[in-house]
């Protein structure tokens, strides 16, 4: 159990730099995508969102009573919304935060944790096909819907704000329950098995590369492959369900986006099987096992880099390596000095307290196993 969850921590730190990428890194130019592009637009947040649904799956067996129980779970989805909708109040902000779909995503995946596997395969895989042509129906049937950054001050229109989030965003949550639910499926298996490991990777690069292949063949464009969709400044057709680029929602792009997500986590299962990995990755895992904070942090030092420059903003390499630098290295500190994540230990402290005042302890003599995801 322990490897597992170091390839959890280890691929959510990875997925955390990938993020960094799509937020720091210079902008396109031209036709052809650099390698930063191809790599981690649109990859990124959905192995999150994936790496979500594994972590339900493991504090569930981990903790059923604990952090793993529906009120606790309930409650770190309500405040994840809370800091989503807070960190997008804020004048300006440049990163379209995502941590509002996610809170809301684990708490709508709570009840889907009791199906059994074979159920819950086929439910992703429908899912994953059917939630995107839905969205696109939608889409051409409905007048478009300029929508911006979830925040506070569209509380006053919750129709609105609940559209946005579910539909119109940059993560619909209609769509991108995809992700959580193929993380269900894949926290069942026994990482720690190198077969198992190995399929999961084998598998996830099929699911990559068959939908570039069969984008490719309708379109006979590579470059093509990665871009975006025209919602909402133009009118949208059915020919867009062929679209595979980042975060376009489509069936393509999600079966693709999983596959990567799939890949990632497999190779992570595999290579920390070394010690030696193990140890010299420890500042990526340190990172992944307080991506909260992290993330808040990244979010809040790009909003004040982009906050007096007016115009359009040109990303920096610079700007990003000193980020993933500072960032990764105090992970690394606090997890050897301190141990858990500040804004983790208090969304476990709210939520367990949360807990405690409408479930009654245990019986006396009873004991309650609370355990933690170790990084060694």
């Amino acid at each position: 159990m322990t490897g597992r969850v170091v390839a959890v921590d280890l691929a959510r730190g990875l997925a955390l730099a990938g993020m960094m990428v799509a937020h720091l890194a210079p902008s396109p130019t031209g036709d052809v995508p650099p390698v930063s592009e191809i790599m981690s637009a649109g990859r990124a947040a959905p192995l999150f969102a994936l790496l979500a649904g594994v972590s339900l799956s493991l504090v569930q067996r981990r903790d059923p009573h604990g952090v793993g129980s529906i009120g606790a779970t309930c409650t770190r989805g309500v405040l994840l919304v809370l800091a989503g909708l807070s960190l997008g109040t804020l004048r300006d902000m440049p990163v379209l935060v995502i941590l509002a779909v996610y809170g809301l995503l684990i708490v709508v995946a709570l009840p889907l944790r009791a199906l059994a596997t074979r159920t819950l395969v086929l439910l992703t895989v429908a899912w994953a096909v059917f939630a995107p042509i839905g969205l696109l129906a939608l889409r051409i049937h409905h007048e478009p819907v300029l929508v911006g950054q979830p925040n506070w001050t569209e509380i006053h229109d919750p129709w609105y704000l609940v559209g946005q989030i579910m539909f119109w965003g940059g993560y619909p949550a209609v769509v991108w329950m995809a992700y959580v639910l193929a993380g269900l499926v894949i926290g069942r298996l026994d990482l720690t098995e190198r077969a198992t490991a190995t399929g999961l990777a084998g598998a996830g690069l099929v699911m990559m590369v068959a939908p570039l292949a069969a984008a490719w063949l309708h379109m006979r464009d590579w470059t093509a492959l990665f871009a975006g969709d025209v919602y909402p400044y133009e009118p949208v057709t059915w020919g867009e369900l062929w679209i595979v680029g980042p975060h376009t929602s489509m069936p393509l792009n999600v079966v693709s986006a999983t596959g990567s997500a799939a890949l990632v986590l497999g190779v992570c299962a595999l290579v920390v099987r070394s010690h030696l990995v193990r140890r010299a990755a420890m500042p990526v895992r340190a990172a992944g096992a307080m991506t909260l904070t992290l993330y808040s942090v990244h979010v809040l030092w790009t909003w004040r880099l982009r906050l007096d420059v007016v115009g359009p903003v040109d990303g920096s390499w610079r700007d990003w390596t000193v980020q993933v630098l500072v960032l990764f290295a105090v992970a690394a500190w606090w997890h050897v000095v301190i141990g858990r994540g500040p804004l983790e230990q208090v969304v476990r402290w709210v939520s367990l307290g949360l807990r405690r005042r409408t479930r009654p302890d245990p019986p006396t003599g009873t004991s309650r196993q609370r355990k933690t995801p170790v990084l060694d």
